[in-house]
């Protein structure tokens, strides 16, 4: 096995978290043969040094940090991370995650006056906006131009 290779890994990983799939692709750009990066990645999560519910785990909590809901977090895992659906969906139970009160501070955030909203344009475009960051319905329209008074928190 290349030191090369194994030495390329720990380098990144020393600054984030990466996903294999990830680590393979950084690693094919630098014309490592896969026998190499099978061996490196191999060796790299026996140490434990690279994990995919770790690095899962990581990004569901950062991303859900930035306003994200749950479908725009499972499918940037699935094609830009390259994560198994198993993996998101064991992480996910497991995480505690509010998605409700998440959807909730991301309309107070973006839009501060989205109870008194009624204008149909505008409740178009907030309900662009909440899908698009991949929030369901059911946890954001019952807020959508109710007063906050009339939540059922």
């Amino acid at each position: 096995m290349s030191s090369l290779a194994l030495n390329y890994i720990v380098n990144l990983l020393s600054r984030r978290e990466y996903s294999e799939f990830e680590l393979r692709c950084k690693m094919q750009e630098k014309a490592f043969s896969e026998d190499e990066i099978n061996q490196a990645l191999s060796q790299a999560q026996q140490k434990h040094w690279q994990s995919d519910k770790r690095f899962t785990e990581n990004y569901i909590h950062a991303r859900s940090q930035r306003g994200y809901g749950f479908n725009r977090i499972q499918q940037e895992l699935k094609q830009l991370k390259g994560i198994q659906s198993l993996v998101i969906d064991e992480t996910m139970a497991e995480l505690d995650i509010d998605w409700s009160a998440l959807a909730r501070n991301t309309l107070r955030k973006k839009f501060p006056d989205y109870a008194k909203c009624k204008d149909p344009k505008a409740k178009q475009k907030i309900w662009r906006y909440m899908l698009s960051h991949g929030f369901f319905a059911d946890d954001f329209k019952q807020y959508i131009g109710t007063p906050q008074e009339d939540w059922d928190i």
